[in-house]
């Protein structure tokens, strides 16, 4: 199994100060994200340890500025004046108008100083709360309920919701990886990494992105207060000899605010080893 096992502690304090912005830095994609292959694209999947679900001030450290990491727009949120599937500079929250820091944030970051030539692309798609069933394809009767699908709930399940909007970003670059974070709803399901594995095949067919890098994240561990990691880290861990070009991200070291969700210095952390493991498989080592 393809494990990360960086067990580097950050030593970063986090602030109170929330960095949410209105000031609209929307880019026009025609000319900031001109010529696909300088363009790579990262769809984030999962629930709320993707989406950035979180109790805590997003901190004056975690806002970004380089205009090279992108988000598309998650939902319509005034008080970030982000307008749906519009592209904007990447800054937290990258997810719902008023959820915190993710791992996506410092993933772009990693990526951003790892390939300077490179424009780094996200697309969020994650939903908190969400069971897997919520991602599978052709199941149009509402898999996601209670939660909603941005930014009007449309009726076409969350699988099409991503195919939208992975092919609205080709538009602009180039799919590269998949991140995803998802389990907590679904502890210990002893179907739950077929239906990983279908929703992997099923979106590098239909998106005809190859092979791309999927890297899937632990749960918190269940001896840092944790819920679920026990029981179903092992089926994460199951991954990489299911899927294909298949990774995962260790959880050692990081603590919860919650049973269930990491801190923003956890976090910050997590984000950082995605991107070192997407920049190894990219590189072929």
């Amino acid at each position: 199994t393809d494990t990360d096992t960086d067990t580097d502690t950050d030593t970063d304090t986090d602030t109170d100060t929330d960095t949410r912005t209105d000031t609209d830095t929307r880019t026009d994609t025609d000319s900031d994200t001109a010529g696909a292959a300088d363009s790579w694209v990262f769809l984030l999947l999962g629930q709320s340890n993707m989406s950035g679900t979180s109790n805590e001030s997003i901190a004056s450290q975690d806002g970004n500025t380089d205009s090279r990491i992108k988000v598309l727009a998650y939902d319509n949120c005034s008080n970030l004046n982000r307008e749906y599937n519009q592209w904007y500079t990447a800054s937290p929250p990258l997810h719902g108008c008023f959820e915190g820091l993710g791992p996506g944030d410092y993933f772009g970051r990693t990526m951003a100083e790892a390939f300077p030539d490179k424009n780094i692309l996200l697309v969020p798609c994650a939903i908190s709360g969400i069971s897997i069933d919520c991602y599978e394809k052709g199941n149009n009767d509402n898999p996601c309920d209670p939660y909603e699908i941005p930014p009007d709930d449309p009726d076409t399940g969350g699988y099409q919701w991503i195919l939208e909007r992975a092919r609205l970003a080709q538009e602009s670059g180039v799919i590269r990886g998949i991140l995803f974070h998802q389990g907590e709803t679904d502890t210990g399901n002893s179907q739950w990494v077929g239906k990983v594995k279908t929703l992997v095949e099923n979106l590098r067919a239909d998106l005809e992105i190859g092979d791309v890098p999927f890297i899937a994240g632990e749960l918190l561990y269940n001896e840092n207060g944790g819920c679920c990691g026990t029981y179903h880290n092992p089926l994460v861990n199951d991954l990489p000899g299911e899927i294909s070009n298949t990774f995962v991200v260790s959880a050692e070291g990081l603590e919860g605010q919650d049973a269930a969700h990491f801190t923003h210095a956890s976090r910050r952390i997590q984000g950082t080893r995605y991107g070192e493991i997407m920049i190894q498989a990219l590189s072929g080592k």
